[in-house]
């Protein structure tokens, strides 16, 4: 994959990422206790077709 498509999908997932964290803080600011990136874009190991992986984990208190 050349680095052109390679910037552009990793500033769309960026964009995506955040818009989930926005939403989280918006509407379950004290529900969730952790958004992360898993799979192929948290390693680097992605291409064209990947997913993106997010997993959020509730606060338990």
């Amino acid at each position: 994959m050349n680095e052109i498509i390679q910037k552009k999908l990793l500033d769309k997932n960026e964009l995506l990422i955040n818009m989930v964290i926005e939403r989280a803080r918006r509407d379950f600011l004290d529900d969730i206790a952790i958004i992360g990136l898993t799979g192929s874009f948290s390693i680097g190991d992605f291409h064209v077709k990947s997913d993106l992986d997010l997993f959020i984990i509730n606060n338990t208190e």
